[in-house]
């Protein structure tokens, strides 16, 4: 919700806006608007679609933006009546002004020049629906060139800084005492997250983020994050294989660093919650044990376990594509679930059999509540609430998503 409220903040100032979230409201397409923009990802897609179709069809002007429009401009495009490629923000008000003087034009893609602080009204979403939590965004976009992702290719492999200045000021003013960066990777500038880390320590505050695996190699960067208020992290191990690894463009991650850079972690009474993929090329089905046997000797606290997805706009996706192993371009099956292409050493079913037996294992009962009795260990009692609650969210989510009956 905090892009929808960064976009919403980037209209000109004259401007009604209103946010849906389809996730916990429904589209009124009997609403007196006379703009719609629609936000989406590639597993959106086609809802997408059918939204601008409904509201176009009552006279409605459609403007589309995010990833998917952004990586697949030719065919969103053509079911819409303007199309952002990339950041909101610096085309939004051209967008709307050209719209107001009957010149619309078919696309805009202006870059996002400065990243700094705007104001956003919180008013405009419905707080109670989402967990309660003060959320800041420092960086974004990505530097790295990792093969299956769509943040690097939206972002063009730029990363984007916000002044420390700025985030601190985010911060006091939503005087939360638990906060959470929504960044894709708050450590991929060192100089900058050092920082920030400094900057944050005299707020005594909780925070929570997505950071690179490469942290742990360091005493005064642990150090710092524990003196800062960290008390969770999401790191994007992607494998146990580093072949996998290699092959993804993903070999600044060392596999064989894993164990101990969670347990230095852990010392600091730091949880973590890791990202896995599974599918790559390297992979065979010894893959699945491997894996489940590394989370349990880890003590990793949650897990992200997703299929290897080649979404459009990605160097996966071209590879894949020029060897025709994409065997469905259904979008609504690209939601890292479904297997929509041909791996290389085992079969789509194998795949998809693997994957939810993990986390069917992984997010058992026994296997939840023994995790929470080394978590009482591990991470403190200030931690477990949370610890619980991920814990429980995450074995729903399993069923709700049909991945484990």
């Amino acid at each position: 919700m905090m892009s929808a409220l960064s976009v919403a903040a980037s209209a000109p100032d004259d401007v009604e806006v209103s946010i849906v979230d389809e996730n916990v409201e429904a589209v009124d397409f009997d609403a007196d608007v006379d703009l719609v923009g629609v936000s989406f990802m590639t597993f959106n897609a086609p809802r997408a679609y059918e939204i601008a179709r409904r509201f176009r069809a009552k006279g409605r002007t459609v403007l589309f933006g995010g990833y998917h429009p952004s990586l697949q401009p030719e065919e969103a495009g053509a079911q819409c009546d303007a199309l952002c490629v990339g950041p909101a923000e610096p085309n939004l008000p051209r967008m709307i002004d050209d719209w107001r003087r009957g010149r619309l034009q078919r696309v805009y893609r202006l870059p996002l020049t400065e990243f700094r602080t705007r104001t956003l009204d919180p008013a405009l979403v419905r707080r109670m629906q989402y967990i309660a939590s003060t959320v800041v965004q420092a960086t974004r976009g990505c530097h790295n060139r990792c093969e299956f992702c769509s943040v690097a290719a939206f972002s063009g492999n730029v990363l984007q800084t916000k002044p420390v200045d700025d985030v601190l000021r985010e911060i006091r003013a939503a005087r939360g005492r638990s906060v959470l960066f929504i960044d894709d990777s708050l450590s991929a500038d060192s100089a900058y997250f050092h920082e920030l880390l400094r900057a944050l320590v005299p707020l005594r505050i909780r925070w929570y983020s997505q950071i690179g695996f490469a942290v742990t190699r360091e005493t005064e960067t642990l150090d710092l994050l524990e003196r800062s208020g960290c008390r969770g992290v999401f790191i994007g191990f992607e494998s146990v294989s580093q072949d996998s690894l290699d092959e993804t463009r993903k070999g600044f991650n060392r596999a064989d660093e894993y164990r101990e850079g969670i347990r230095k972690l852990h010392d600091r009474g730091i949880g973590v919650f890791g990202a896995f993929v599974l599918g790559y090329d390297s992979d065979s089905p010894a893959i699945f044990e491997r894996t489940l046997r590394f989370l349990d000797d880890a003590e990793v606290d949650a897990l992200q376990l997703t299929v290897l997805t080649p979404f459009p706009g990605t160097p996966l996706y071209r590879r894949m594509e020029e060897q025709g192993r994409i065997i469905d371009r259904n979008w609504d099956h690209y939601d890292l679930g479904h297997v929509v292409f041909r791996p290389a050493r085992m079969s789509p079913a194998e795949l998809r059999a693997g994957h939810d037996m993990i986390l069917e294992r992984f997010y058992s009962w026994p296997a939840v509540l023994r995790r929470l009795r080394r978590q009482a260990r591990t991470l403190g009692p200030r931690n477990l609430g949370l610890a619980a609650l991920i814990g429980w969210g995450y074995r729903t989510k399993t069923r709700l998503d049909g991945y484990v009956q």
